[in-house]
């Protein structure tokens, strides 16, 4: 519900130019480009300490490798990451199909450790007068001139502008009026468990992918080593594959100890710690921004839906947000900016990578078929599906199959 004019006088007095719901990649990314442009801004973190507890593998991939991925992205900078936030650094990625043929192809990336580089810009952010506040579950509270923020009405902040990063679902872009609920089809999530494992032998430059329809329906598993005999393994999977009997910690036991390659792999290494989170995988919403608010990262579906990267495109998401924002208070721009600037810079990419998705849910149900189509496909053909990018001569097929 808005808030009154009457009832909001007897809220906190606080006001900044724009609150941010969020302290991830993409809200802090926001952050950091907003102060940097004299605004004054607010991040609100429901997390105690940035980055921690970690909610995803960590893969990222190098600037080079994102200029060919997305190379209509403008500002490519927001993506780098400092050298001490670098656990490890892959060289390839190995795909496995679901009877153990092996498909590797040439591709950089750092293993990141998600503390350290998201301490990194909130520490940037803060030099330049961002206000953040850790270990605080906010909301938002809408009204005709942007709106509240705050654990509670009675101690909420007022912003002209919001930011929506606070992941999948998001509160904030649902009570903006933003299409969260409508996306939450059963093929549209995806349910990621995940295991930081230790004492592991595994190579320590390549990160895999395994299709395996017994461990990881309607998704994938990974193992993606984070260095010194560590790697993070999990699986995705979506609720339509997964038989009503089967639990998904049972999957992820049976990734590692009964996948025909994972388990040769993973053979003594022990269970550190253990995280979950749902994902956002049919692309981005149908509407990104509202007035007063726009959406970011998770928030958004901003999730290469072929692969589950979501790291980068918050941070471009986030950096487009905050651009948007500043054409906002200095020309009176409107916040449908920041949606054209999107769908111009990675718009492409992120259809592809849905259609192809739609594409092998065709499939993937089907050990044997998707197994054989992989192979027919071949390393190059996989590589680019991977990448969001249709093979070549493909793009008929792909959109019948879809």
């Amino acid at each position: 519900m808005p808030i009154s004019g009457a009832a909001a006088t007897t809220l906190n007095g606080s006001k900044y130019d724009v609150i941010v719901v969020g302290g991830g990649p993409g809200g802090l990314s926001a952050a950091l480009h907003l102060s940097q442009k004299g605004l004054k801004v607010k991040v609100f973190e429901k997390k105690k300490i940035l980055g921690t507890p970690v909610r995803c593998g960590e893969y990222f991939p190098v600037k080079a490798e994102m200029e060919r991925l997305v190379p209509r992205v403008k500002n490519l900078d927001v993506i780098d990451a400092p050298p001490e936030s670098v656990d490890n650094t892959c060289r390839s990625i190995r795909l496995i199909s679901p009877r153990g043929h092996e498909f590797e192809f040439s591709f950089g990336a750092y293993i990141l450790d998600r503390h350290i580089f998201e301490s990194h810009l909130g520490d940037i952010a803060r030099s330049h007068g961002a206000d953040i506040d850790i270990g605080v579950q906010a909301h938002y509270f809408p009204d005709d001139q942007g709106g509240w923020v705050g654990p509670t009405r009675e101690k909420a902040v007022h912003g002209d502008v919001i930011i929506a990063a606070d992941g999948y679902p998001s509160e904030t872009a649902e009570r903006a009026g933003l299409p969260e609920r409508a996306y939450a089809g059963p093929y549209a999530v995806a349910t990621n468990i995940e295991y930081l494992m230790t004492d592991l032998n595994v190579e320590q430059d390549v990160a895999e992918m395994y299709m395996d329809p017994r461990y990881s329906p309607g998704g994938y598993g990974w193992i993606i080593p984070k260095g010194q005999g560590r790697a993070n393994v999990g699986i995705g999977i979506r609720e339509p594959y997964v038989r009503r009997d089967w639990q998904i910690r049972d999957l992820l036991t049976g990734f590692i100890e009964k996948n025909t390659v994972a388990s040769k792999r993973l053979v003594g290494g022990n269970k550190a710690s253990m995280i979950g989170d749902s994902l956002p995988v049919d692309g981005p919403l149908s509407r990104t921004y509202s007035d007063r608010v726009m959406a970011v990262g998770d928030a958004a579906g901003m999730v290469m839906p072929t692969n589950g990267g979501g790291i980068q495109t918050a941070l471009i998401t986030g950096d487009l947000a905050a651009e948007a924002a500043v054409n906002y208070f200095e020309h009176q721009t409107p916040l449908s900016s920041y949606e054209a600037s999107w769908k111009e810079q990675i718009g492409l990419e992120m259809e592809n990578s849905k259609l192809m998705r739609q594409a092998s849910d065709k499939v993937m149900a089907h050990g044997f078929l998707f197994d054989l189509m992989l192979r027919m496909m071949g390393t190059k053909k996989i590589a680019d599906v991977i990448m969001c990018q249709i093979p070549g001569g493909m793009g008929t097929f792909m959109r019948l199959l879809a």
